[in-house]
């Protein structure tokens, strides 16, 4: 049986949406696959129709929109208001380091790898990076958490990493290298983590958004590549979201929430 309800928190915690449910797990996994089925069908119908790179970026933005759309229907839905999900403005920036090491990442994207893109095709890689940025801190660190915050904040952020890092495990079957899929999958992870650390500290899901729209435009912009310097950018990245998972731990609520009934 779910339930829908608001937790009430310590005095200087956000309040956030928790979702009062005995399987956690279950919707949990729901939620993370509804999250990537319009993306997978955004796609495959862009392979599909053969279209050129900039009409499938713009194709598949349209997916991962509607995506984000059906997402806050569910929020909506589900009655917590969408404050509770993460749609105000972010709390207790001075417990985060003020965002600076997250906002290195993509800036030590552009230094490594610069900027090689077409003026068109920059128009839509902006457009599939706001779509991607709401898109995903809607269903993963939206509703994604407030499925498993019965459990304890703490394990709902490292739970939802996990499940966020799995799902980019599907590039697989998209013919990426096997080394590719693995940076893939444990920058995913830490910046799930990291991204879901700051929304139980913050309680706002804007940092997330912002910095998907950011990362995501740099490094659609700079290509992939396996590269020794993309290697060693990789491994930079992933030490500098370590660092940072780590400090912001001892600021995420330790309790598990009190429920309080939303009208």
């Amino acid at each position: 049986m779910l339930t829908h309800a608001a937790p009430a928190r310590e005095v200087d915690a956000p309040q956030l949406a928790s979702w009062q449910t005995t399987h956690p797990w279950r919707w949990a996994i729901a939620v993370g696959v509804g999250g990537t089925l319009l993306t997978a069908f955004g796609v495959g119908f862009s392979q599909v129709l053969d279209l050129g790179p900039a009409e499938s970026t713009l194709f598949q933005a349209g997916f991962i929109g509607l995506s984000a759309l059906v997402g806050l229907v569910i929020m909506w839905r589900t009655r917590p208001p969408l404050s509770h999900y993460g749609f105000r403005r972010p709390a207790n920036l001075d417990r985060t380091l003020w965002l600076l090491p997250l906002a290195v990442v993509p800036v030590i994207v552009l230094i490594l790898s610069g900027i090689h893109v077409s003026p068109a095709a920059a128009g839509a890689f902006a457009v599939f990076a706001i779509a991607v940025g709401f898109n995903e801190e809607i269903w993963f660190r939206g509703l994604l958490l407030a499925a498993l915050r019965s459990l304890g904040e703490r394990r709902a952020v490292v739970a939802g990493s996990i499940v966020f890092g799995a799902l980019h495990l599907t590039n697989l079957f998209t013919g990426q290298p096997p080394l590719y899929v693995a940076l893939q999958f444990a920058l995913a992870c830490l910046a799930g983590l990291v991204l879901a650390e700051l929304v139980a500290i913050t309680g706002s899901l804007w940092i997330g958004i912002g910095w998907h729209l950011v990362y995501d435009l740099v490094a659609l912009s700079s290509g992939d590549g396996m590269s020794t310097r993309d290697l060693f950018g990789a491994a930079l990245m992933t030490a500098i979201l370590g660092g940072y998972a780590i400090w912001l731990w001892r600021h995420v609520p330790a309790t598990k929430p009190q429920f309080a009934q939303v009208s």
